[in-house]
């Protein structure tokens, strides 16, 4: 078909003038070429989806550039570093660590094994200025994160007193080294020592994997407010300074000792007509099985270096 863009061509209608049919077709040439020679406008851009709205449809295509190609190159790995040491806090109210060894009235003696004799800890003293004697209800608190234990309401020899677990595997590796902890020995056979241990039945509950750190705080004033299973913080208050059980004088026995982890005793007590079998038994495994070894407390306190606090 020809193109209404070529000449046009042929005879005048018979009858027509020629000016009026040049004319018509003048007129008809131009509207002709107005509509075939103008470009036609593209059909709008219908979208993909039909949900799509009309502003993501006339969007422009998306095309890769530098820029938004993630980058390829590996972040530096982020690496938790542990402490060297724990949160160590002074077992009395208002006294620094490093004033602790100035406090002490009776020294850490610690016994053969499978004797009960001289002294299993550290006993600390608040004293009235310029006097050696010694007062009651200066506040104790706790050295270590962990979990208690065991709580004595004013049983012999320990009095009121609170037993807190720390599990070694939540300490700093670098720290429990310092402590120089004695490795499991073996435990003593019942009736090998002089000290009347009657055995208790079946298997203890806590033979299996797992070492921990347990401090005692006894002679306190009062018996102490949380119970076994409760967490306990470092610096939280315990008690106070008391005389209760074996006490002449108003002090803080803290004693300290690693043993097989999660043990419990209802109760212990020894050297009193009071004191039942379970729990002569109790004490006997607590201070001279083997179970629970001694450990110097002023090392958890100050660390190897007794002169640097930690």
């Amino acid at each position: 078909m020809p193109s209404s863009c070529a000449k046009n061509s042929g005879r005048w209608p018979e009858g027509g003038s020629p000016i009026r049919f040049a004319r018509g077709v003048l007129a008809a040439a131009v509207g002709l070429g107005l509509v075939g020679c103008m470009p036609q406008a593209a059909p709008p851009a219908q979208p993909t989806n039909p949900g799509q709205s009309a502003v993501r449809a006339v969007s422009p295509t998306a095309s890769a550039s530098p820029s938004s190609i993630p980058s390829l190159t590996a972040s530096p790995a982020v690496t938790e570093t542990q402490p060297a040491s724990p949160q160590v806090c002074s077992p009395l109210e208002g006294v620094d660590l490093k004033e602790i060894p100035g406090r002490i009235s009776n020294p850490y003696n610690p016994p053969p094994p499978g004797s009960d004799n001289p002294h299993e800890g550290i006993d600390l003293a608040d004293l009235l200025p310029g006097t050696r004697a010694a007062v009651p209800g200066l506040g104790v608190r706790a050295v270590l994160d962990g979990v208690v234990a065991v709580v004595l309401a004013d049983r012999f020899p320990y009095g009121n007193a609170v037993f807190i677990e720390t599990h070694l595997e939540a300490l700093p590796p670098v720290w429990v080294e310092k402590l120089a902890l004695p490795t499991p020995g073996p435990t003593l056979a019942p009736g090998s020592t002089a000290l009347t241990c009657p055995v208790l039945p079946g298997p203890l509950p806590w033979e299996g994997d797992g070492r921990s750190l347990y401090l005692v705080y006894a002679h306190l004033k009062d018996t102490p407010q949380v119970q076994p299973g409760d967490p306990v913080s470092c610096g939280q208050p315990l008690g106070a300074i008391g005389d209760t059980g074996n006490a002449l004088n108003p002090h803080l026995h803290l004693e300290a000792r690693v043993g097989a982890s999660g043990a419990r005793f209802a109760s212990l007590a020894h050297y009193d007509a009071s004191a039942s079998v379970e729990e002569m038994a109790n004490y006997c495994l607590w201070r001279i099985s083997g179970w629970f070894q001694l450990i110097d407390p002023l090392t958890v306190l100050l660390g190897d270096d007794r002169s640097e606090v930690r």
